[in-house]
């Protein structure tokens, strides 16, 4: 007989708590070639780019942001950082680091980078400002010496939010938009019971299904495993003609 575990889809996505973080470090280590260094008595994980120029910390820090992401570009104008708060759905930074990682890097012209959340109902306004039909969410667009910062909030009460995101001003315009994509997903996210206890029920909607222990078991694998196709079935760079080789008259 197969064993069946209680699952939990909730929604809205943005308030389905952190989720496991495995969820993004584990692809970023065994599918994308990052690698760790080994600190067992240290409360953290530090992941870095086969280059050695993008590092992904995280660390339990009260008070603070625990996911942070940093990349040396060589430069002030190449570099950029990111970080998310403790109880950001790992989903939603797994938009974030697939995007990342993803092998095809081309930086695509968006005109529109809110439409996902407009076509979702969401409020927008011509700054960039934007909020979720619900006014759980608010994100934030500050313009400073022509470029653009993001401080993402959901659940603000008393100041003091559920999660808060940031992104620098030189963030990548796909990093962004692929953190603004899932944001907008209406699918609600998959908690296991464990995962549900600290949540509170305001606002949420948890609906609750039998699963196979197995698919449960497995999909953090096939994770990976999609992720590695991908990295190991991008096109090679492009490369400029072969210079031909002039005949000498005999």
């Amino acid at each position: 007989m197969t064993d069946m575990i209680d699952q939990a889809l909730v929604a809205p996505r943005y308030l389905a708590g952190p989720g496991d973080p495995a969820w993004v470090t584990v692809p970023l280590h065994q599918a994308s070639g990052w690698s760790h260094g080994h600190e067992p008595l240290l409360p953290r994980v530090v992941l870095s780019s086969p280059d050695q120029q993008t590092l992904l910390r995280l660390e339990p820090v009260p008070g603070d942001q625990w996911w942070r992401i940093t990349h040396n570009g060589g430069s002030p104008a190449t570099s950029w950082y990111a970080s998310f708060g403790s109880r950001t759905p790992v989903e939603l930074i797994a938009a974030v680091t697939d995007a990342l990682t993803d092998p095809v890097r081309t930086e695509r012209a968006m005109a529109d980078l809110l439409l996902p959340l407009r076509r979702r109902g969401w409020q927008t306004a011509p700054d960039g400002d934007f909020r979720s039909p619900d006014g759980v969410v608010e994100g934030e667009r500050l313009t400073l010496s022509g470029s653009a910062s993001w401080f993402i909030t959901a659940g603000r009460k008393e100041d003091v939010p559920v999660w808060a995101v940031r992104f620098d001003g030189r963030t990548p315009t796909r990093i962004v938009a692929a953190f603004i994509k899932a944001l907008a997903d209406p699918a609600p996210l998959r908690r296991t019971h464990e995962q549900t206890l600290g949540l509170s029920r305001h606002r949420l909607d948890l609906q609750w299904q039998q699963v196979p222990a197995e698919s449960l078991a497995s999909a953090l694998p096939d994770r990976v495993a999609r992720l590695a196709a991908r990295r190991h079935s991008a096109p090679p760079p492009a490369t400029g003609p072969a210079p031909q080789t002039r005949r000498r008259p005999r």
